[in-house]
């Protein structure tokens, strides 16, 4: 049991960060409350279940973190609560960060901002991501990237988030070999 608890300690971890509940004041307390979950996690799991352990851990340690949550009267809100049919509230949220990369894609004219697109992105992160900043081609709003591509604006959305942080870490990539 002491291998089983003290092997998954990341796994509270990952619960916390998945919940997106903490700040730097209580994310000792949650994850305290997350290691009871844990332990429970080891105490009663059954293996002749067909599910792994830390599948069986990751819900009771997200369980434990609700009902201490619950009992001390602690708001809580996911960003992964829809807000409506398939948007999410953290879709509504604008990253500052973005922001930051945004601009250092328009900023960008050499040939590493290619090759980043070309080799790093997938095809619809490209077009994506060239169809918004006009880069190679027009710049497009993102209503017209959805009937373009014919996927749905909320996923736009979600692939260019993604896309921008995959350009911004392979951009700092690059600049810390230079």
């Amino acid at each position: 049991m002491v291998d089983l608890v003290s092997n998954n300690l990341n796994l509270v971890k990952f619960v916390i960060n998945k919940m997106n509940i903490y700040n730097k004041h209580n994310y000792d307390d949650y994850y305290q409350v997350g290691v009871i979950g844990l332990i429970y996690a080891s105490n009663t799991f059954n293996s002749n279940l067909k599910i792994s352990f830390s599948t069986y851990a990751y819900i009771c340690i997200k369980n434990e973190i609700l009902r201490y949550i619950k009992k001390n009267n602690i708001y809580y809100v996911s960003l992964e609560e829809k807000i409506y049919d398939d948007i999410l509230l953290e879709d509504t949220i604008e990253d500052k960060n973005v922001n930051i990369i945004e601009t250092i894609i328009l900023n960008e004219t050499n040939q590493e901002l290619y090759d980043i697109l070309n080799n790093k992105l997938n095809d619809i992160e490209r077009k994506i991501i060239k169809w918004s900043f006009g880069i190679g081609c027009k710049t497009y709003k993102q209503l017209e990237i959805v009937k373009m591509l014919n996927i749905p604006q909320y996923k736009i959305s979600r692939i260019k988030k993604k896309a921008l942080m995959k350009i911004k870490k392979y951009i700092s990539e690059i600049n810390v070999k230079k």
